[in-house]
């Protein structure tokens, strides 16, 4: 039994683990797949007399999901009303929470 992580970075959502997941356990001789949408990997483990790791890879290219190829979609291009969308990696967040918020949180929610 061997082991590969493998880099897929159009598998952004859970929806895409969902088919990734489906694709390769389908495949004789996979045995198990763990993947991950926020790591954008996909942890496999499967027997080398079966399957090569060659194969896992044609079947993910063939559902739209190649290895190590492609980037994340922007969903929200910026615009002069939205910000970049990548304003988390300024380091800081800055919100306002709102005082009917912070009531129904809590102990309150439990009536």
């Amino acid at each position: 039994m061997e082991k590969v992580v493998l880099d897929v970075p159009l598998m952004w959502a859970d929806h895409h683990v969902m088919k990734v997941r489906e694709v390769l356990t389908k495949l004789d001789g996979v045995t198990d797949v763990y993947a991950s949408s926020a790591w954008k990997q996909v942890l496999v483990a499967y027997d080398p007399a079966k399957v090569k790791r060659e194969t896992l890879e044609q079947a993910l290219a063939q559902a739209g999901y190649p290895v190590g190829q492609g980037e994340t979609p922007i969903l929200v291009p910026p615009t002069e009303k939205r910000r970049d969308p990548r304003w988390g990696d300024l380091g800081f967040r800055m919100s306002q929470t709102y005082r009917a918020d912070l009531e129904m949180s809590g102990d309150f929610r439990k009536w």
